[in-house]
């Protein structure tokens, strides 16, 4: 009970302190003296009072006033209610003195600033050279730059608690919306008497909300021009909402999710330094520095990044092939997210996954710049062996689309890996080698295959080709020929070595060669292929070889040795598209061969066939 005394005292105090002090400021015209010479002493500006003034007693002696104005060249403050809570130890004295001021429907509009950054020197040099003391409540206030006849609003709504020591610091606590998103602030700038003389003050920021948050803390200094260096942190649950809130695009239509980075940081009028930054986005994590700068208003990013393992499947596929079945994409490519800034970046990964694909110890590199895009791996470890990557794409003008241009190459790859990751086309077994050459330009990715031009080529060895046994095929039509082909997919054709040669030419692509030879049989092709269309319009000749020729004995003649024995040749034709080729032997092939019909045809020259018949 006896620690309740106290409190229960204090309204009687107030009540005599403001008893007191009510005789004083009895009339409009000393409570707007008042108010005026507090006001004053606290923000350093004299008021202009637009409303009535009034003293009110409880729940705390206070004065009131309706509306007031403060004029600064650099600011003009209005307030729709006032109120000053007065300080209770004076006020037993008979002398009014302001404990806080609470402001209510304060609307502050800044001055164009022109360069802000000096804007922000001279505001702080301002609060450091002042020898006001406030503290402030600001209840639905906002904040507007004006400009030209109008304004632009910068923060439509804020309710914050706002104090400076003039010489010393300033804080600021409280709520404040911005760009439509509520933000909890914390500031707190300390040192602004050596701010303001050239030295190094401290500074803490904490700001958090829905789309982001953020904390700093370090140093400042004005000298120079406004730099702050420090620790900084950045966290958002899903970095592509924080990048539209910012009127930011994501780089890709995928991925920026969760993200986090920390690091030291500079901060100045050319832009942000960052080092020993570690970044972590979609469960991807790295270490870099960073460098952001403004030129001529447009932002520049450059910087590094080494990472142990990278998964870029949030992003997108590694394939350059549509899905299986699928077609290509004949919507309108658009490119404006590579115009909102340049970047130059440079990547290191031990581990990387792109969709199926994986590659180790990769290196590469993005730069976009003027909208271009050039995104090249210079070397990475895939698919058992080296590959290497370029991707350029660079916007049309005055049109949508794009011209896209892409160079890849594979050394002692597993083919069947590679070629199903990146195409799509897993049916070459075998370790090998190939190229791959391409451009085209159009307004969709169907217009630029439609209109791709270049060349590939292919070397592989000790494999085999999935999805027929030409073998198999070729040993039950030698020996019967009119039995019918029946279903000719399935199994495995085996190769030694196997050539490809293929050129491309407004979105057609041209076998000029391809070999596939074992020691049992050689496979030859050749067509046509439309990219667009994803058909197949192959012909080729299939033979069948026998064993070698034995090498003749001691002491014979060489003409005396074993001939070779006859090949069996089919040629066949491939039709359909490229997830469902059809394979078809030629009929007049077939029936030529055919013992019935060998009175038909004559000599065997004549019927296509490399031996005797059977």
């Amino acid at each position: 009970m006896k620690k309740l005394v106290p409190i229960l005292l204090l309204p009687i105090v107030a009540a005599l302190a403001a008893g007191v002090v009510a005789s004083r400021l009895a009339t409009q015209e000393r409570l707007r003296h008042e108010v005026e010479t507090m006001v004053q002493a606290a923000i350093g500006r004299q008021p202009a009072i637009t409303g009535d003034v009034s003293f009110s007693v409880f729940p705390w002696p206070a004065i009131e006033v309706d509306g007031l104005a403060i004029d600064d060249p650099r600011a003009r403050l209005e307030v729709g209610e006032a109120r000053i809570v007065l300080d209770l130890l004076p006020l037993l004295t008979g002398r009014a003195s302001p404990d806080y001021i609470e402001l209510t429907d304060a609307d502050l509009t800044l001055a164009d600033p022109g360069d802000s950054t000096k804007a922000l020197g001279a505001l702080i040099t301002g609060l450091g050279t002042a020898e006001s003391d406030a503290d402030l409540y600001v209840t639905d206030g906002s904040v507007k730059i004006a400009r030209g006849n109008g304004g632009e609003m910068l923060i439509p709504q804020a309710d914050m608690r706002i104090g400076w020591r003039g010489g010393r610091d300033v804080t600021a606590k409280g709520r404040a919306t911005w760009r439509g998103e509520p933000l909890d602030i914390d500031l707190n700038l300390s040192g602004l008497s050596a701010l303001a003389s050239g030295g190094i003050g401290s500074l803490k920021l904490a700001v958090s909300g829905t789309p982001a948050e953020l904390s700093f803390q370090g140093g400042a200094r004005l000298a120079g021009g406004p730099v702050v260096t420090g620790t900084l942190a950045v966290a958002s649950r899903q970095l592509r909402d924080a990048l539209e809130w910012l009127d930011f695009d994501a780089p890709t239509e995928r991925g920026f999710g969760a993200f986090a980075l920390n690091g030291s940081a500079q901060l100045s009028a050319q832009g942000v330094v960052l080092g020993e930054a570690r970044v972590e986005l979609d469960g991807n994590a790295g270490v870099g520095g960073f460098n952001l700068r403004f030129d001529g208003g447009r932002a520049i990013v450059q910087g590094s990044l080494a990472s142990e393992q990278l998964d870029l499947s949030p992003y997108g596929q590694l394939a350059l092939s549509g899905g299986q079945g699928g077609s290509w994409n004949s919507e309108d490519i658009d490119l404006h997210r590579t115009r909102a800034l340049d970047v130059d970046l440079r990547l290191s990964a031990q581990q990387v996954r792109a969709g199926d694909a994986e590659l180790q110890r990769m290196a590469a590199s993005a730069t976009l710049k003027g909208g271009k895009l050039s995104l090249t791996i210079g070397e990475a470890e895939a698919w058992g062996g080296i590959f290497r990557a370029a991707l350029h794409v660079s916007p049309l003008d005055k049109a949508a689309g794009a011209d896209v241009r892409v160079d890849l190459s594979a050394d002692d790859v597993a083919l069947a890996r590679a070629l199903g990751e990146l195409f799509r086309m897993p049916r070459l077994e075998g370790n090998g080698s190939f190229r791959l050459s391409a451009s085209g330009s159009g307004a969709s990715i169907m217009d630029i295959v439609a209109n791709l031009n270049g060349a590939f080529t292919l070397n592989g060895e000790q494999g085999a080709l999935v999805g027929i046994d030409v073998g198999r095929i070729l040993a039950r039509l030698e020996k019967r020929p009119l039995s019918g082909a029946g279903d000719l997919r399935g199994g495995r054709t085996p190769y030694d070595s196997v050539v490809i040669d293929a050129s491309i030419e407004d979105g057609v692509a041209k076998l000029d060669r391809v070999d596939l030879t074992s020691t049992k049989l050689r496979v030859g092709l050749a067509g046509e292929t439309s990219i667009a269309a994803r058909d197949l319009d192959f012909a080729g000749t299939a033979q069948l070889v026998g064993p070698p020729a034995e090498a003749p004995k001691a002491g014979t003649k060489p003409d005396a040795a074993v001939a070779t024995p006859a090949s069996f040749e089919l040629p066949f034709i491939v039709r359909g598209d490229w997830e469902r080729p059809i394979v078809l032997p030629d009929p007049q092939a077939l029936i030529r061969r055919s013992g019935a019909a060998r009175p038909l045809f004559g000599s065997p020259d004549k019927m296509g066939v490399a031996g005797p018949l059977p």
